[in-house]
């Protein structure tokens, strides 16, 4: 752990006065690694990196990001709650032009350091499971080794509770609570709440995420997030995401003998996440799929199992092994990947079977 710690603070020190780029994940963990990494670099080097995200979902690199990264001249990256030594040629591309980071808690699939590149995960630096471990709080966690960031520990916080991994830091979570004044109970905390905000930017409009990251720039506490414009966009997301949690309720599919919940959805946005975290606390023993489908080219998957009984990664990895151009990965407990629409009913086979 201490040769990890000691080569990510080299890495920052060695490369502070390059144009710096952070590339992020959108979700609620990923935004709040960004927010964090993004503070922490501007304390230590004296500027903001330039940020970059891809769209919801996605977790390699894809080619138009490397080529925005050499459009803006980035000699140094980092990449935050990104698997993206799942396709490692995206990163072997940017090394023709910048050094790179990436803090990540992502299953490992490829170890890519070189004398370009140093990956380090959760699960490197620590025993606790590495969906227990987001990348929020590794973030949160390794730039503390070389700047003061407890004023952002409600922001660690929130990615914490995004990753449904308060129980593992709830020690952590229920001192900033007190910290704040912000009650006892999690779930109806203003953090839970900030957290439904950067879902909603993410579902209904994730271009606003540099904006919604600059008002945490702003923010001294947590109630400082509760922006008129971003609570509209979160209003917006309840109204989809309450409609297909009462279809849920009544069409979901269960097969009983394999533990299995299934459940189609056609909505306007991509709520799957949402809908399925929310659902799948009700039924922590089951594993829970749920498919989205916009009558498009590619339909789109979720996967939870709470009491870990069944990796799902690995469950959507071998459902879609085989299928052209399919992709699907993630943790033990949490799991999404796309698939050409014309193997749905192929997919849904091999669920029931492999489950």
């Amino acid at each position: 752990m201490k040769e990890e710690i000691n080569k990510f603070k080299k890495m920052i020190l060695e490369n502070k006065n390059k144009k710096i780029g952070l590339l992020h994940h959108t979700d609620p963990d990923g935004v709040c690694a960004g927010i964090i990494t993004a503070i922490a670099l501007e304390k230590i080097t004296g500027k903001k990196p330039v940020l970059f995200h891809q769209n919801p979902g996605q977790i390699t690199i894809k080619k138009s990001t490397v080529k925005k990264l050499r459009e803006k001249s980035i000699d140094f990256l980092i990449i935050a709650d990104l698997c993206v030594d799942q396709e490692p040629e995206a990163v072997k591309e940017i090394e023709g032009f910048a050094k790179i980071l990436i803090l990540d808690h992502h299953k490992t699939y490829n170890y890519l350091d070189s004398d370009k590149t140093l990956m380090i995960k959760s699960q490197y630096l620590s025993g606790i499971e590495r969906s227990r471990y987001p990348a929020s709080k590794l973030c949160f966690d390794l730039f503390s080794e070389l700047t003061d960031l407890k004023e952002l520990d409600w922001v660690a916080s929130i990615g914490l509770i995004g990753d449904n991994a308060y129980s593992e830091w709830k020690d952590f979570v229920d001192g900033v609570m007190q910290k704040y004044d912000l009650g006892e109970k999690v779930e109806e905390s203003i953090l839970f709440k900030i957290k439904k905000i950067i879902e909603s930017i993410e579902v209904m409009d994730y271009s606003k995420i540099n904006d919604l990251i600059n008002v945490f720039f702003n923010a001294k506490k947590p109630a400082d997030v509760l922006k008129k414009d971003l609570l509209n966009e979160l209003e917006e997301m309840e109204k989809e995401v309450g409609f297909w949690i009462n279809k849920f309720d009544s069409e979901k599919e269960v097969f009983p003998e394999k533990e299995l919940i299934y459940f189609e959805i056609k909505p306007l946005h991509s709520i799957k996440s949402v809908v399925i975290n929310r659902v799948s606390n009700k039924f922590k023993n089951k594993t829970v799929i749920i498919v989205q489908d916009f009558g498009e080219e590619w339909i789109y998957f979720s996967a939870r199992r709470q009491d870990y009984k069944v990796k799902v990664n690995d469950l959507l990895e071998k459902a879609v092994e085989g299928i052209p151009e399919a992709s699907a990965g993630g943790h033990i407990p949490a799991a999404a990947g796309r698939i050409p629409r014309e193997y749905l009913n192929e997919f849904k086979k091999r669920l029931i079977e492999l489950t």
